[in-house]
Parts: structure tokens; sequence; C-alpha cells
């Protein structure tokens, strides 16, 4: 009787805390309206990445681009809020961020969008992008092709472009004091 006292306990998910299946290398700090970020949910998790993504119908580049992309998980493990950098230089430098239209130029610079997530982690809630005119950019200090580092600084306001249910941020997001270290995700190879 204990037996199946426990395999039903232990079969639930009380108090169980799931924890992102993606990898995380690096860092990613910034002050959102003068708090840090990272410190939005109590015990938040992050994940950073940077990695190659090849064209797609939801940004449709013509040419595979960079993307640094930062993730906040709730206490729970639950996917709360996701900030992109899309189509990251290679060169050192300071780089203009501009709203993504949902077009993708070649020549157009960086882009950058924050999604909230809500429920359990698949749910689309806020969407921001970076507003228009403002003073947004990022600072390249380090990228090395070979070994996929980069490192650099980064600031940006983002706009609400379309609300969820319950917004729990306000209309408009001002990131200042970014900074960023991480390096390159290759993907595994399979063998079949």
């Amino acid at each position: 009787m204990l037996l199946i006292i426990n395999l039903g306990v232990l079969g639930c998910d009380f108090g169980r805390t799931f924890l992102p299946e993606n990898p995380s290398l690096g860092t990613l700090t910034a002050k959102m309206n003068g708090n840090e970020w990272t410190h939005t949910y109590k015990n938040a998790y992050q994940t950073v990445q940077f990695s190659s993504i090849p064209p797609s119908t939801l940004v449709p580049c013509n040419t595979d681009r960079l993307d640094l992309f930062s993730s906040l998980y709730s206490t729970e493990g639950y996917l709360r809020q996701q900030l992109f950098f899309m189509r990251v230089p290679e060169i050192l430098g300071k780089h203009s961020i501009i709203p993504f239209s949902g077009k993708c130029d070649e020549n157009d610079p960086i882009y950058c969008v924050l999604y909230t997530i809500e429920q359990d982690g698949d749910v689309l809630a806020e969407i921001y992008t970076t507003l228009k005119g403002s003073d947004s950019y990022m600072q390249i200090d380090k990228f090395n092709k070979k070994t996929g580092e980069i490192k650099g600084a980064f600031q940006v306001t983002l706009v609400m472009e379309k609300r969820g249910d319950n917004p729990n941020l306000p209309d408009t997001l001002r990131f200042t004091n970014g900074r960023f270290h991480t390096k390159m995700i290759t993907p595994a190879r399979r063998h079949f």
C-alpha cells in the first residue's frame, strides 16, 4: 500500500521545477526601466544563446543570420520573456537597432523584439518592438569568428506592438546598461 501511495505522489508535479532544455552559454544583463531585467521574476532562471539561424518564413531573410537571445523562466520553469537581437553583424563597432517590420532587408542593421509568454510557457502575450527613432544600438567589442565568442553592450527602447489579455509590463521598456558575453551554439550533429 505504501508503495502505491509513493508512486502516486511521485507521479504528480507538486512543487516540481522544470528547468529549460535549451543550453545556455554566457551572460546578458541589463536594466529594464531602472530595474535589473533578470530579476523581473523572483528566482528567475535565464538562458543566453547566440546562434546562426537559417532563413524562415518568420524572419524572411535570404541568408543565414546571427541571433543573440535571452529567455527568462519563472521559478517553476515556465518561459515568461524572450529578448531577441536579430541579424547581429560580425563587425566590431556600434550598430543601430531598428524596428522589425516583418520583412527582412539585407541592408538593415539589427532588429530587436521582446515577447512575453503566459500560462504554462506556450501562450504568446505581449510583443514589443524597437521604438522608431530611439537611440537604440548594440556595441560589439569582441567577435571571434573561429570560436564564435562575442562580447559587447546594448541599449534599446521597446514599445508594445501587441497587447495580451493581462499585460504585466508597461507599454514602453527601456533597456539600459546592457552587457553580453556569450559564445555561438553549434548544433549537435546527428548520426543515423
